[in-house]
Order: structure tokens, then sequence, then C-alpha cells
């Protein structure tokens, strides 16, 4: 699975919005209580066959299930999951006939069939029948209505397949199914398997579909509805995509995406596709990004269906990355699948190492690696935090599963793994790999299990390395200072915040790969740090300068010595490369944060890159620029820093252009949106403002007339001072636009109207407008962009959190306290006043307060110590001629 936010390409302007960020990237998982255990492990089924009577136009559906189970020992009744659905008859068919059990259910949606006897150990047939109503908020399975017609969709990942039919819902359950989908004749249906038999009778479309391999149920897919199918040439197996009626038009950008990645995925691992056939299936109303289900892989439509003439680049980007990413887990998860939710951070940060490593390698033109060593920043932040937590950690309950998708099971471990491979060597790493997945093919395993692999195909010993930054919270800070002779001294300790409170003593096993100059010579040297302090010799006598993460490779921060800082970001423009500047720049944060460097000196860092080429490293610097916008600027400095911005990055735009040249190079129309937006919304650029608003009027009259890659942006720009009769061409536009991926840009720009009247119009119509479930925070996301506004919104939150939550994905809720974020004490006393109370805190919601309160103490204590000298730096850097 990916979460849309993580990966989505679009810049994040203020802390609020950043964490808001991660509401996409959830599992759709109910919140339990302490009595959700695993199932006692006494029953094993080994096939299971499930037949569903849907039909999305009714509220509700039926269905029956004959599972084979195999009885290890006496027990008094059959334990499985079945949750929120009516068990109309439960039977047990052994060696002495039909038995009826009696269903209880005992919490966390499990079911025990009570026999009127003890049940013998051995063979077992249980047969239920049931009856179930359609889940309208993208979990389990669910019905859509969109634009006329009525679908019904599946998500299952982490524990939903309970709710859709009684099953063994935990992953190490690992067994053939088989499923026969009965719908209106006018309805279609897909699952994970091709079609094994299909009959029409009586207005009614049986469709009984081949037995899958082994899978667990998290993995299972089910689309019904006025479906069409689009063929995808080139495969090696069968593959579709998948569409509600009318959008078949809106998939040749990835009908001819697919193949390179499917190939290259598929040569990367060295073992033939797991499966029969590969359909990609697009969903409009979908709480993740993607879903990998073996063979039917669900997109959220907007990622999947795009319109070659008015695709942006960044959804080109997008797309490439979700669908490596998906591809990646048919064997990375579903060929061999984790066996307790503990390891869900391998199964995510492995594919979003590898589908960025794929998508990357397809399509060079994007810079993918490039701007992932960007998102890792995300990861950063989150491990500073004293309240983060260890990303491989005991599943002892379903309470908070869903919540270890985070960015550090994305952006840590895909951060963690790149380390682990280039320390190996990459042939090293893929053959340690491509082991553990054929030992283990059609099963389970665990992190142990890949560290095994690798140990055995490098000789050295992976796991200890790879504990020390999977079993521990934090993220180590690497020191080096130079001495004398080419000496370089080299200590770690945990990276903290200033003013937080000394965790107690790490240490980690780091692989540090140190870049120096030396006679005009740069040399790379990589080193296991493994103790707290560890002198080094560097060859070719005094260094000019040391970088201590050559490539920026390492998930570690780093800091030199006074001295050798200086000469560092002196050095930088022609001695580092993109990848160490972007460093460099994440670097220089993290060290304002720690308190090592001041808040002019910051300033000074940032302003040194004003004449910076790379539209990756730009981006980087545009996001240190929005840090000191969130932390620093208050109405005083408004002024001065919109005219430090434009000294800052005004050079970038002007060399690029601001529009679109012909033939230029994809990284800059990926760049020129977060320039446009930040040069006008902040830098007041009335060149920029006065040409957004031309691109927004003519993107309402003739959508293909504006650069995709600025429609966004535009469309947020000639909303700042726009009024009510744009409010409605936006709002218009949005109710009639049949385009998926139109809903975030409008939808947005809707939020970013300064008129007080609007916003709050803006504001009622998250709960009145056609707003689907997984769309709940983009109006209040798009407006706490201004900072000015996020008492308002905060205020709004506070008065319809029982209408918001009733309309969003069950687990959406516990991110409403990132509504109370910013750099205010008085607003997050109050969030923590108001989730006090029971009501407003499902189970996950007071870990999520926890990181907020603790970011905005941080912000609070940051801007106490360090305003004056940005003001002054800020200030200076404006009246700079």
């Amino acid at each position: 699975m990916i979460g849309a936010s993580m990966t989505h390409p679009r810049a994040v302007r203020a802390p609020i919005f950043a964490l808001f960020a991660f509401v996409a990237l959830i599992l759709a998982a109910p919140a339990f209580g302490d009595e959700s255990t695993r199932l006692p492990g006494d029953v094993t089924p080994t096939f299971q066959s499930v037949r569903l009577d849907l039909d999305a136009d009714k509220a509700d559906y039926t269905g029956s299930t004959r599972v084979e189970i195999t009885v290890l020992k006496e027990v008094a009744a059959i334990r499985f999951h079945a949750l929120e659905m009516d068990l109309k008859r439960v039977s047990l068919h052994g060696p002495r006939g039909d038995v009826a059990l009696t269903p209880e259910s005992i919490g966390g949606g499990i079911v025990a069939a009570k026999a009127p006897s003890p049940i013998a150990p051995g063979a077992y047939t249980l047969t239920i029948d049931f009856g179930n109503g359609f889940d309208t908020r993208a979990a389990g399975l669910y019905r859509v209505e969109s634009a006329g017609h009525a679908y019904a969709f599946t998500q299952f990942e982490a524990i939903d397949a309970r709710k859709a039919f009684p099953c063994w819902d935990e992953p190490a359950y690992k067994f053939p199914y088989q499923l026969t989908i009965v719908v209106p004749e006018a309805h279609r249906a897909v699952s994970n398997t091709p079609v094994e038999k299909e009959t029409v009778e009586a207005g009614v479309r049986t469709v009984v579909f081949g037995k899958t391999k082994p899978l667990p149920s998290y993995l299972i897919a089910i689309a019904t509805g006025p479906l069409e199918f689009t063929p995808i040439p080139g495969l090696r197996v069968p593959g579709r995509i998948v569409t509600p009626q009318g959008s078949s038009a809106l998939t040749a950008v990835a009908a001819s995406m697919t193949p390179a990645i499917f190939d290259a995925v598929e040569k990367y691992f060295g073992i033939p596709y797991p499966y029969e056939k590969l359909d990609l299936i697009a969903v409009p109303e979908f709480s993740p990004g993607a879903m990998e289900n073996a063979g039917a892989i669900t997109f959220g439509d907007r990622f999947l269906l795009l319109d070659e003439k008015t695709m942006s680049a960044a959804e080109r980007r997008t797309l490439a990355i979700f669908t490596a990413h998906e591809i990646a887990h048919m064997w990375f998860g579903d060929l061999v699948t984790m066996k307790w939710w503990d390891d869900l951070w391998l199964n995510e940060s492995f594919a979003e190492w590898l589908g960025n490593k794929i998508a990357d390698q397809v399509q060079p033109q994007s810079l993918i690696r490039l701007n992932a060593l960007t998102e890792v920043q995300t990861a950063f932040l989150a491990d500073a935090q004293l309240a983060t937590h260890a990303i491989r950690q005991p599943v002892e309950n379903m309470e908070n599963l869903w919540q270890a998708a985070d960015a550090l099971a994305y952006k840590k471990g895909q951060a963690v793994l790149g380390m682990t491979e280039r320390w190996l060597g990459p042939e090293t790493f893929r053959k340690g790999v491509v082991a553990y997945l054929r030992k283990h093919a059609w099963g389970n395993a665990e992190g142990k299990d890949l560290f095994d692999a690798l140990s055995v195909a490098s000789g050295k010993e992976v796991g200890s390395m790879l504990a020390t930054f999977l079993d521990q919270p934090g993220v180590p800070v690497v020191r080096a200072e130079l001495g004398d002779g080419g000496a370089v001294t080299l200590t770690q300790t945990r990276y903290r915040n200033f003013g937080a409170v000394a965790p107690p003593p790490q240490l980690w096993r780091i692989p540090v790969t140190l870049r120096w100059e030396a006679g005009g010579k740069s040399r790379t040297r990589t080193i296991l740090l493994d103790r707290e302090r560890m002198t080094v010799r560097l060859e070719g006598g005094a260094p000019a300068w040391v970088h201590p993460n050559a490539d920026e490779a390492g998930y570690y921060r780093w800091s030199v010595d006074s001295r050798s800082l200086g000469r560092l970001i002196a050095a930088a423009p022609t001695a580092l490369n993109e990848r160490e500047r972007i460093g460099l720049i994440q670097n220089a944060t993290a060290l304002l944060d720690a308190g090592e460097i001041r808040g002019d000196q910051y300033v000074t860092i940032l302003a040194a890159f004003s004449g910076e080429e790379s539209p990756v490293v730009l981006s980087a610097l545009v996001s240190a620029m929005g840090r000191i916008r969130a932390t620093f600027v208050t109405e005083p400095l408004e002024d001065a820093f919109g005219a430090a911005l434009r000294r800052v990055l005004g050079p970038a735009l002007r060399h690029y252009g601001i529009d679109r040249a012909r033939g230029e190079a994809e990284a800059v129309s990926l760049v020129r949106p977060q320039l446009l937006v930040w040069l006008g919304e902040e830098g007041n650029d009335e060149a920029v403002l006065s040409h957004a608003e031309g691109l927004a009027h003519a993107f309402l009259k003739d959508r293909a007339s504006v650069d995709p890659s600025v429609v966004e942006e535009v469309l947020r720009l000639a909303a700042l001072n726009g009024g009510m009769a744009l409010f409605e061409e936006y709002r218009r536009k949005f109710e009639s636009t049949t385009a998926p991926g139109d809903r975030f840009p409008l939808l947005s720009a809707l939020g970013s109207f300064r008129d007080p009247a609007l916003r709050e119009r803006a504001l009622r119509y998250t709960l009145t407008g056609p707003i689907r479930p997984h769309e709940i925070f983009w109006i209040s996301t798009a407006m706490s962009r201004d900072l000015r506004n996020l008492d308002q919104v905060w205020a709004w939150w506070q008065a319809n959190y029982d209408a918001a939550a009733a309309r969003m994905p069950p687990d959406y809720s516990v991110y409403i306290p990132y509504a109370a974020g910013g750099c205010s004490e008085e607003r997050i006393r109050q969030g923590e006043a108001f989730f006090a109370d029971p009501k407003h805190s499902p189970p996950g919601t007071l870990k999520e307060l926890a990181k907020v309160a603790e970011g905005v103490r941080d912000c609070v204590g940051l801007r106490a110590r360090e305003g004056e000298a940005v003001s002054r730096a800020l200030t200076e850097l404006a009246r700079a001629k």
C-alpha cells in the first residue's frame, strides 16, 4: 500500500499542513480496545470459497462461505473473524455429520462459534450464511456512487476483510480462496484471479473466479459495477486498466507506462511474476493512494486516470512511483507475506525503496530518487521528537495498528534500506533479497529472515546493524571534527531538538561514508561507526573540507566543527553534488533546531543558495524557507520575509521563466509551481499574481489552455484576492468536473480565499458539498497553509468534530489533533483540553496529539530563542543591494 500524500510531490509549506498531509497515509482498520487479540491458532484453514450477492444499487448484500479447516486440538468453539454482520447459519461438517454452531461475538471482530460438545482434532468443513450492509466510508466492502452509477469496491488492509465476510483475518493465515460474485447483468465483477466461468440468467450475472494462490485475507480484492476495461499491451501476463463507466479514455498513460515498470521489477527480483494476471483498478473513493491486492491493484482514480493532454509532470511522476511501489509488493508482501503486523514497516519500506529505484530507472527525467531524498526530511523531523517510536515494535492489539504506517515506515525505512544497499553493494544486496524470496515463496516470513539472507550474501553482520536503526527510536547525529594532519574524530549521539530532555544513551552501528578534498582531489571512505567516538586518518594530508555523509546516503544527521562548516558552505556550489547540497540545507535546519547554529547564520546559509539552478535542490531550499515562515514570521515581519523570499527564489524563476519553455527538463516543470506559489503568496510578487490570475481564468474557460503542472498553484494564487464570483466559479467547476485529477486542485482553491466570509463558506462546504469521505481534510488543509487562518480552522474543527468524524473513513479521526498545531501555546492548550474528552479521542488520538504538542512547543521555544536573530537577518537580506 502507498499513501497518497507521503509521496505526492506537492510542496509542504507549514508544519500543520505537513502533518495534515499524513492523513492519506493510513490503513483501513477499525479501532479496537485491549480485548482485540490474535486468534488462538488451534484451528487452521486450508481453503475458503466465498459467494457474495452484490448489487451496488442496494444498501446491503448477502453471502455464504465454505471453509476447509483442520482442528489441531480439542476445542469448544471455532474462532474466526466477522464484524458488523448478521451470521444467519453456522454449521460444521465432520466425521459425524453436520453440527449447528452458535456464534457469539467476543470482541475485536472475533466470533466464537460454539459446539454442543467438544470438537475433536481432525479435518472439517465450516459453512456460514450471512448478511451485511455495504460500508459507506471507504473501508471493508463498500459502495460508491459516481457519475450516476453505483459500484462496490474493497479495501481490506489491515483488518477490514472481517467486515466483508467471515474469515481468518491475520496475515499468517495464508491459503487459497475461490470467489463467486453475483451481480446484476449490467454490472461486471473483478477479483484477484481470471474468470473461470461466467453465466447470465434472468438478469443476473454469476462470475466464478479461479482459485487463488495462497493469500492472506487483506490482499483479496473485489470490484463490481458498470466497469470498463482497457487492455495493457506488452505485459507477459494478461493485464487491464479497470475503470468506472465513462473513464476508459483516461487509461492510455497508465497502459503505456506499466509494461516497462513490470519488466524492470521482474528483472530485479529474477523471479517470474507470481500471479496469473494484473489488473489496475481505478476507484473514485479510496482512502490510500494505492493497494497491492495480488493481481488486482487498486488506485485512487486521480492517481491512475490521466489525460495525456492535460496531465502534469507531477502526476506522471506520481503514477510511476505508485505503480512501481505496488508491483514491487507482488513479490515483497504478496509472494512472501509478513507473519504478523510487527513487520508492516518492512513491507512498506522495501516497496518504497524499490518503487523509487525502479521508477527512477524507467523515468529518469523525473529525478525520482533525488526527490525522494527531500521527502526523507519528514522522517528526520518526526524522529527528532521524543514522541517518536521505533519502526519495529510489537503489535499486541489492533487499536493503533494502522498508525505504524507513517513517515518512519515509508521514508525512514526506505532510507535505512538504501544505506544498507550502499554498505553491502547493490548486487550483494539484491542477491540477499532474492534468496529471501525464494526460500519463503508462498509463505510468511519476518524481518530477521531477510536480514539473515543479507548477512549470508554479504558475509557481514547485517541484522545487528539494522537493529540499531529499527528497534530503537530516534536518529543519530554524527559529528566530524578535523584535527591535525588529516585526522578526523567522529562522535555519535542521539539527535534531539534544543531544550528536549536528554533520552537514555543510545548507540548505533552506522555505515558512515566521508567525502573530503585533499590535494585538489575528492576522496571517499566508508567506516562502520559502532562506538561513541572514533578517530580516523584521511588520505592526502590535511583536508580542505570534509562532508560526513557522502551522497547523503546515510540515515543520520551530521555536523562539522564551525571552521569546517564555513569551508563546506563555500565549497558547496562546485564541490558538492546535488544530493549533498540537499543534505547541507536539511542539516542546516537540523542544526538550527538543535541550537548548534544561530538563526541569522541559518538565514545566511539559505541565502547562499540564491544562485542554485538544480530544480531538486531548489525544492529543498523552498522547504527550508517555508520553515522560516512557519516558525518565525509574524505580521510585523511579513514584508521583510516577502522581500527576502524574492531575493532567494526570484533568480531561479527568472532563470527558468514564468511559463514552461518548449522542450524544458521535466524537473524544471516540477519545481516551477513551488516557485510561483511562494513568490506569489508569500513574496507578493505582483507579476506572478497577475500572471496566475490570468491563467486561472483561462483554465476555467478551457482546461487544456494552461500548463498542467501549474494548475493547482495558479488556482490558489488567483483565489487569494478573489471574491464571491470566483468562489462560485470554482465550486461549479468542482461539481461538474469528470476529471479525477481536478478534484484536489479545485477543493484546495476553495480553501485559499483570504476573505473571511469566503473562508467560512468553504469550511461549511466541507460538510454540505458533494465531498467524498477521503476528501474531508482537503479544504481545511489548504486553508491552514496561510498561518493566519489556523485559529479559524481549529475553531471549525472543534465546532464540527462530530459531523466531520462521522463522514470520514473511520480511522481518519485520530488526525484531527493536527488542526491544533502550528506555533501557538494557547491553541495547543485548547487542543489538549478538547481531546481529553473521550468523545473526541478514539484510540490512537492521544499518540498523535503528543506529537503535535511536542512540535508546537519546539516551535514556540525556537521562536523565542532565535526570533530576534532571524528577524535581523531577514531585514538585512531584504535591504541588501
